[in-house]
């Protein structure tokens, strides 16, 4: 089974003119965002999920393919063992066609010998013998020497006839082994090409999974953009004392509300907690721009006025933005945080307040 690439590939067509983005409001720039990650995380997965697929699909031809392998060494040994067996039959055929070419050499000198020449009637040998005893034994002994000798022939003949047989069957056999050997053959040949194109797909959907997750960096970096946009004073360095500042980033530990470390919410939890505050377990439900949901539904109050501790949160991006309010300035707050640059190191910086809500844990 294929799948057929038409089917998964999608046109999308990503702009990524920054001028022109930061030139819309911030919800606008969110929304932006969100359509276009959705989308190419929809790709990738589908494009992932065909080529997860098709590894399968390759892995089971490989399986086969060694089924298959192994059906061809057996039918070579066969056809080897024939053939060799075959090679021995004829072998032994011509030592039989050698030994009767023998047999009838002693003959024929054993009766020159006995008639000193090569016709000599049988008057002439009572002619030649000194008494019918000496006639009769030189007679006797020629009947032995052709007896012998016929019996030999015999039995060389019986062996020819059986080798003959044998070469025959052998023959035959082989034949038979050698169309089983070239249909195993081509159904090697089959599955290889087969598997050679399985694994190709693969590849190519590997190829369009990899170029879409360049395509969601370059927008999270665009998204990382917005947040520096609304931002000043922006101040990189240190840990803020946040506990898992050395932990793996992305996702490598999962803190005590079920936040990715080194992610903004986790930071932020974390600064609740520290000041003595309730902070719920929110993990599974985690993203940034879920917090104000969140905090509803917890009977935690939220609104458009920041005050020093709350948690700010701006509903840009895929994900939004999770900042700690350090200080309040007129329409100005200080914040803290994590991961503003989507590099998960801590920072400083000064935000406007106007479209961001505020968490009053």
């Amino acid at each position: 089974m294929f799948i057929n690439l038409s089917k998964v590939k999608t046109n999308l067509v990503i702009m990524l003119a920054v001028v022109a983005v930061f030139a819309l409001p911030i919800s606008a720039h969110a929304d932006q965002f969100d359509v276009q990650i959705a989308a190419l995380k929809q790709k990738v997965a589908e494009s992932q999920a065909a080529a997860s697929q098709l590894a399968g699909q390759a892995n089971s031809l490989k399986t086969k393919l060694a089924g298959i392998q192994a059906q061809v060494d057996a039918a070579q040994q066969q056809l080897a063992l024939t053939n060799s067996q075959i090679s021995d039959t004829q072998a032994k055929i011509d030592q039989a066609n050698k030994d009767l070419d023998r047999q009838k050499s002693i003959l024929k000198d054993n009766l020159r010998m006995i008639y000193k020449e090569g016709n000599v009637s049988p008057i002439e040998v009572v002619a030649s013998s000194a008494n019918l005893s000496d006639f009769v034994a030189k007679q006797e002994y020629l009947s032995a020497i052709k007896k012998k000798i016929d019996k030999n022939l015999a039995k060389i003949d019986a062996l020819k006839a059986d080798l003959d047989t044998k070469k025959s069957q052998l023959t035959a056999l082989s034949g038979v082994q050698q169309d089983t050997y070239n249909q195993i053959a081509q159904q090697k040949a089959e599955q290889q090409s087969l598997l050679a194109r399985t694994q190709g797909q693969e590849a190519n959907y590997q190829k369009i999974a990899q170029e879409d997750n360049s395509k969601i960096t370059q927008l999270r970096a665009a998204q990382a953009a917005v947040i520096a946009s609304f931002s000043s004073n922006v101040h990189y360095g240190g840990t803020g004392g946040y506990p898992w500042a050395n932990a793996g980033f992305p996702c490598s530990a999962v803190d005590s509300w079920g936040m990715c470390a080194r992610q903004c919410v986790s930071y932020t939890a974390w600064k609740v907690a520290s000041s003595g505050r309730n902070m719920p377990y929110w993990g599974g439900r985690g993203n940034a721009y879920q917090w104000p949901a969140n905090a509803r539904a917890a009977g935690i109050p939220v609104d458009g006025n920041p005050r020093p501790g709350d948690v700010a949160i701006s509903m840009a991006g895929s994900y939004g933005h999770a900042m700690y309010v350090e200080s309040v300035h007129d329409n100005t707050v200080h914040v803290s945080q994590y991961n503003a640059n989507w590099d998960g190191t801590y920072s400083t910086s000064d935000v406007s307040a106007s479209g961001l809500y505020f968490i009053h844990f």
